[in-house]
Parts: C-alpha cells; sequence; structure tokens
C-alpha cells in the first residue's frame, strides 16, 4: 500500500499520457529552435 501511495505522488497531479508526453516533448524542442536554442545531442 505505501508502494501506490509514492508511485501517485511522482507522478504529480495531473499525469499526462504516453501520447501527450511525446507531442509536448516535439513542441517544446521546436520552440526552443524558434526561439534561438540548438541541442546538438537530439535531432528533431
Amino acid at each position: 500500500m505505501a508502494d501506490k501511495k509514492k508511485k501517485d505522488k511522482d507522478r504529480g497531479k495531473y499525469p499526462l499520457t504516453s501520447m501527450q508526453e511525446v507531442s509536448y516533448q516535439r513542441e517544446f524542442k521546436m520552440a526552443d529552435r524558434a526561439g534561438g536554442y540548438h541541442d546538438r545531442k537530439t535531432k528533431l
């Protein structure tokens, strides 16, 4: 039971689905590039 409580707490108040995480990650990368920041490790 304690494990379940910790798991819920770690996810935050509004957990995202994996599809939302992927789309948000892509949008943030594009916004960073538009703002002039280029991360050399990741490709879009």
